[in-house]
């Protein structure tokens, strides 16, 4: 009986190290997540704020040889930054610009004037989804309110809203200059990581009907995906019927 007693006791006292051990090594590992991190957070925030110093600087020296107080720093790789300046209050809207889009080429250090978007003649409604882009001219233009460089080729992706409803989408080449207006409504959602593709967002009126046979009416989000030259890809309709 002794024997056994002594057993269990040492057993007991195993365990409990067992435990004591486990809890050390648990509290050990979470102070040192929490210390990574700690140290992973103060690393991005370093790196944000070198790029906004980057980007600032950049800015500052830009404003010398032409570029406006005002204008703000769109988007950026290792040749190319793109910014967007609002130039004055459109006269089709009180709440549009007529916008200039400033490139400077890293390379050849030069700073260039794009364009500036145009007063529109009309308002164009609904743009059907699912096409390739058509071909353009950079007058054709009329608003931009964000600008995106493609992630594999010397083009932009640039968006705007001039008729408080839609949202067009053209993509530019940076060499050539040339214009392909994309057959979407509702704007830029981002570029596909392997590829390099365009995904673009569009509007669909719904075509079902409920138990009374009755059109639902509303829309749904149709997503579309394009190459660089502006041909479509593929599509994905959410249309629920």
């Amino acid at each position: 009986m002794e024997i056994q007693q002594y057993n269990r006791h040492a057993t007991d006292t195993s365990l409990l190290k067992g435990l004591l051990i486990s809890l050390i090594m648990l509290v050990s590992c979470g102070n040192h997540s929490e210390k990574t991190n700690d140290v992973q957070k103060m690393q991005s925030d370093s790196i944000a704020s070198t790029d906004n110093t980057k980007d600032s600087y950049l800015c500052d020296s830009l404003h010398q040889v032409g570029l406006p107080q005002t204008a703000k720093f769109e988007d950026g790789n290792d040749e190319f930054a793109i910014f967007i300046n609002k130039d004055k209050k459109a006269k089709y809207d009180e709440e549009a610009y007529v916008t200039s889009l400033y490139v400077y080429n890293y390379k050849s250090k030069q700073l260039s004037k794009l364009l500036t978007t145009t007063e529109p003649d009309g308002y164009g409604w609904y743009k059907p989804s699912g096409e390739n882009a058509v071909k353009c001219a950079l007058s054709d233009i009329h608003a931009i309110y964000s600008a995106h460089l493609f992630p594999y080729a010397k083009k932009l992706l640039v968006s705007g809203c001039f008729d408080m409803r839609n949202d067009f989408s053209y993509i530019i080449d940076l060499d050539k200059k040339s214009v392909l207006c994309l057959p979407t409504n509702s704007g830029f959602v981002g570029f596909t990581l392997e590829e390099g593709y365009v995904i673009m967002q569009s509007y669909a009126y719904n075509t079902g009907v409920d138990e009374n046979g009755d059109p639902k009416g509303g829309r749904h989000t149709v997503l579309s995906v394009f190459d660089e030259n502006g041909i479509f890809i593929r599509s994905l309709d959410l249309e629920i019927k």
